[in-house]
């Protein structure tokens, strides 16, 4: 969206000045207006960007002198053009002049003009903004928050968009969607042509609508209208199909998926190959024949002659039945045979793509069992069944003891033994179950993009959770046994010991723990046999060059106690994929690839054991694993 900005002329556009008090975040695209998310925060002696999940937000510090004059002589051009990096900070002092590329998409310039330890005073300029209007932040897909394509449902997430105090409701859309509602009503201009989506919900801070059939795909712009104020025209991009798998709220994880009896598919009731199952979501392309704004008894289906529809499940192409609306205005189904010969799991990968391998969905995942039952998954330490019944409580107590290892030259061979105790949501524990941190099954991959970006869903990610003790602990391994240090914060209790250099890759260890004020005592083993020898990649230089057809990594010496984990991204797009390791290779698919090609990009293969699960009093769920990532396998390659 931000390039798409860059068709617009600065000067025929209206500027927001002001000066803002800084205390803890605010937005420059929305100036006074409450509830928009910030662009910039304090603490300490400086000021940091915060983005929005789009990543389009950055900062640029203005070297020079700083003050006043050097504040005046930047210009809407000028801003434009500087290196804004996606992550940084300005310092709070008194003359700092620094440059933003707001959340929103807009450029502005700041100017610090007073500061004291707990708040500094802002003169900025945005470009393209007016104050008191409603700022569009982001305009998105439903469901994958990726594209939006004619007749799906999108959301606007901003902030002044409706009538304050305003709830998001769903209307009834068998009285057919209003086209104004709690005061807010939206236009999308594409080519010449200008439509008003019907509206699901609308609050302050996100509303929720259907593109009209009618809009022409390409370059677009939207607006929102509020208590006779309208923001700006926001670009976006209207394709032609882009398919949303209804699921989590980050668009990647399980799918929402039902039998033929609209039955919800879970780990406990998994499809099977053969089954006819549903997939739920938005953006299938227009529906002409169907009404954007009132319930349709009689459905039709819809296909895209330009991007004719296949979805992948597990990689192997899943026979449609059926592709088109549910009869609710946006509200679109995929029918699908659940393909013979599909890889088995509790998070078998799911994407939709078209005819040339470009994906055209979000990336989501599915249970799949030979028999339907409950699916039966080596990277999930925590069963099926045992999520099912802890899901329910309000909070559970995991474990999870790690040995991690990146032999790069910068950390030495750096082996840590780690270990967390910590008390979590239920309802977060089936996103948390993995010994990995990319949730998808063995022989899967899936794909994610920095709008929805693959989660780091390792129990070493749970650190903004209340830690629990355990008293003393030690790791032994070849190198001894170590005393692992504890360390506590207001929210967390963590165990970690750095090994003796050499110590691993390889061989076997134990974790030990006397017993604390809130965990018991325990003892859990790891066997770290690390035998593998990749014989066909080479990460830094020469760099591996990687094509978008597919690339089968091949290696020897897999144990069956371990498995291959394989990442790669170039900052526009990412994937992950898990390998059984004792397969001796593993192709990466065309559908991961093709969202990387153009360019270098980042690689890296590793090899994890699979979880186990260890009991201690007071726990809910325990598990110990390890993972190292060889120096020769994490770099740069050239994605092609």
């Amino acid at each position: 969206m931000a390039l798409l900005a860059l068709a617009f002329p600065f000067p025929a556009l209206p500027d927001m000045t002001g000066t803002l008090a800084l205390t803890t975040t605010v937005s420059l695209d929305a100036g006074a207006t409450p509830g928009c998310a910030g662009d910039l925060s304090f603490g300490g002696n400086s000021i940091f960007l915060t983005p929005s999940p789009t990543y389009s937000a950055g900062i640029y510090l203005i070297p020079g002198t700083g003050g006043v004059d050097e504040f005046n002589s930047l210009t809407a051009a000028t801003l434009q053009n500087l290196a804004y990096a996606p992550s940084g900070s300005a310092p709070a002092t008194v003359g700092t002049v620094f440059a933003v590329r707001t959340n929103g998409g807009h450029y502005a310039k700041v100017l610090v003009t007073a500061a004291s330890s707990n708040s500094v005073t802002l003169q900025y300029t945005t470009y393209g903004v007016t104050a008191g209007t409603p700022v569009v932040i982001q305009v998105q897909n439903n469901y994958s928050y990726l594209g939006v394509a004619p007749g799906s449902l999108f959301i606007i997430v901003g902030c002044g968009l409706a009538a304050p105090g305003s709830q998001a409701v769903l209307q009834d859309s068998t009285k057919g969607l209003p086209l104004t509602l709690n005061g807010a009503s939206i236009s999308v201009t594409s080519g010449a042509v200008t439509m008003q989506p019907a509206i699901y919900y609308a609050s302050p801070t996100q509303i929720a609508a259907v593109m009209p059939s009618g809009t022409v795909p390409g370059a677009a712009s939207v607006t929102v209208t509020y208590n006779g104020q309208t923001n700006t025209p926001e670009p976006m991009f209207v394709a032609w199909s882009s398919f949303g798998f209804a699921g989590t709220a980050t668009g990647v994880g399980p799918a929402i998926v039902t039998d033929s009896n609209y039955q919800l598919v879970t780990p406990t009731h998994s499809a099977s190959p053969g089954q006819v199952i549903t997939f739920w979501g938005t953006g299938l392309g227009a529906g002409p024949a169907d009404s954007d704004v009132t319930y349709t008894p009689t459905p039709h289906g819809i296909s895209v002659a330009e991007l004719p529809l296949e979805v992948l499940i597990g990689g192997v192409i899943a026979p449609i039945q059926y592709q088109g609306r549910n009869g609710y205005p946006g509200l679109d189904q995929i029918n699908v045979t659940v393909p013979q010969g599909v890889p088995t799991g509790c998070a078998v990968s799911v994407v939709a793509i078209n005819s040339n391998y470009q994906i055209i969905s979000n990336s989501v995942t599915l249970p799949v069992a030979s028999d339907g039952g409950t699916c039966i998954d080596p990277l999930f330490a925590i069963s099926p069944e045992q999520i099912a019944s802890l899901s329910a409580k309000s909070t559970v107590n995991v474990g999870v003891l790690s040995l991690e290892q990146n032999t790069g030259l910068a950390l030495a061979n750096l082996a840590m033994a780690q270990a967390n105790f910590l008390t979590v949501p239920g309802s977060s524990l089936a996103q948390q179950a993995t010994g990995t941190w990319a949730p998808v099954s063995l022989g899967s991959c899936i794909v994610g993009w920095p709008a929805n970006s693959l989660p780091d869903t390792s129990g070493l990610s749970w650190l903004e959770y209340p830690g629990l003790d355990a008293g003393a602990m030690t790791f032994t391994g070849p190198g001894g046994m170590q005393t692992m240090t504890e360390s506590t914060s207001p929210l967390i209790t963590a165990y970690a010991v750095e090994l003796p250099q050499g110590a691993f890759p390889g061989g076997s260890g134990a974790f030990s723990a006397a017993g604390g004020k809130d965990v018991g005592a325990f003892s859990a083993n790891l066997s770290f046999p690390l035998q593998e020898q990749f014989t066909n990649i080479q990460v830094g230089f020469p760099a591996t060059a990687i094509g978008r057809g597919g690339y089968t990594l091949t290696w020897t010496g897999g144990s069956e106690d371990e498995f291959v984990t394989i990442s790669g991204s170039n900052g526009y797009a990412s994937f992950a994929c898990n390998a059984p390791a004792n397969t001796g290779q593993f192709l990466i698919p065309s559908y991961a690839l093709v969202p990387l090609a153009g360019g270098n990009g980042d690689l890296a293969i590793g090899v994890a054991t699979y979880p186990q699960p260890f009991t201690a009093a007071a726990l809910d769920a325990g598990y110990v694993f390890g993972h190292v990532v060889p120096s020769s396998l994490s770099g740069t390659v050239i994605y092609y």
